[in-house]
């Protein structure tokens, strides 16, 4: 559906550097976008042309944190391509403590990142996310996948069937009869509303993570949910995971192509609550940010929660869950590094 060609074709572009792949260090390709820009579709294009016999590997920067040996990852016969999908500002952090380092010299980078989080780790100036600073300019060449259509994805579009609206891949999924039915919601469903609102607030937050059932009915409660019934409770996540007319999937839906016991929330629906595409932005409430503390205690939520939170302006969030994910996180482990690093600014900063 690309155009071979085009000028700042990202498919182009992100062949162009995965066969710049020579030398003792493999080259980062960072693919920057809105949600449902079309970025996976993009990443496989490339890969499929450029790369075919590629071994991908599809991981967190979490799950890289985690590891004691990162070469033993990419063991084997290659080329060996590491996708890091929907990046946070926490992420960018933690991977700029040293994780690229230990990557790069055995495998090509692909990662995606929203716009709307890329624009404000640039724009901080704050210590705290300087490693994110020097991810996005020092080791990523950034791609820019529009979001506007081309005349052959809109012809393409009207052949198959399908919706011609703003982009190709929410033109796929029905980006924007999901929102309509989303905004609809408030009247005709307000417990599944509620909860969608609850979790596209989690993200908003910097936690971009699947979440298990019993996390989104603990955020549900938290958020005001009818009743301690589980019946309540199954109400709302049936609307919110329904399939609007119009639409291929619903507010929620199940992780890793719908194999997962855990719940994503439709990107793309955050971004309209940040104001993407001409929508009005929801304003992210002194409320919402202490339910997202409360219900989400781990260890690595509380440090994405902590650098969403000093991206917002929210300093006082920022220290208070930062020195918790340093109390609570072993050590050793590059979670407490980089938490501790970022709290260190922070305090710095705050007392000048």
């Amino acid at each position: 559906m690309t155009q071979p060609g085009d000028r700042n074709d990202p498919v182009e572009e992100a062949i162009r550097l995965l066969e710049s792949a020579t030398g003792a260090m493999n080259p980062m390709a960072l693919l920057v976008g809105p949600p449902l820009s079309g970025v996976t579709r993009a990443m496989y294009e490339a890969l499929q042309s450029c790369l075919p016999h590629g071994r991908l590997c599809r991981l967190t920067a979490a799950d890289l944190a985690a590891r004691t040996d990162l070469p033993s990852l990419f063991s084997g016969d290659g080329p060996h391509v590491l996708w890091l999908d929907g990046l946070t500002p926490a992420d960018l952090v933690l991977l700029g403590h040293g994780i690229l380092d230990q990557v790069l010299p055995h495998a090509l980078v692909l990662a995606s990142i929203d716009t709307f989080w890329a624009d404000r780790v640039l724009r901080d100036s704050s210590a705290a996310t300087a490693p994110a600073r020097t991810v996005l300019l020092e080791y990523a060449e950034r791609i820019s996948v529009p979001f506007a259509l081309t005349q052959r994805e809109r012809s393409w579009l009207r052949e198959m069937g399908y919706p011609v609206s703003k982009g190709i891949a929410e033109s796929l999924v029905g980006g924007e009869n999901l929102i309509k039915h989303y905004r609809r919601g408030a009247r005709s469903n307000p417990e599944g509303h509620r909860l969608v609102q609850a979790v596209v607030d989690v993200r908003r937050c910097g936690i971009h993570r699947p979440l298990h059932e019993d996390e989104l009915q603990r955020l549900w409660l938290a958020h005001g949910g009818c009743d301690d019934s589980s019946l309540a409770f199954r109400r709302a996540l049936d609307w919110a995971s329904s399939t609007p007319e119009g639409a291929t999937t619903g507010l929620l839906f199940r992780a890793r192509g719908g194999e997962s016991d855990a719940w994503r929330v439709l990107g793309y629906a955050a971004g309209a609550d940040n104001g993407d595409h001409g929508h009005k932005a929801r304003p992210l409430s002194d409320g919402a940010w202490k339910k997202v503390r409360e219900v989400f205690s781990d260890a690595g939520d509380q440090y994405a929660l902590g650098i969403a939170a000093h991206l917002h302006g929210r300093d006082d969030t920022a220290r208070l869950v930062l020195a918790h994910t340093v109390q609570v996180s072993a050590p050793e482990h590059p979670l407490a590094a980089a938490a501790a690093g970022a709290l260190r600014s922070l305090e710095a900063e705050g007392s000048v």
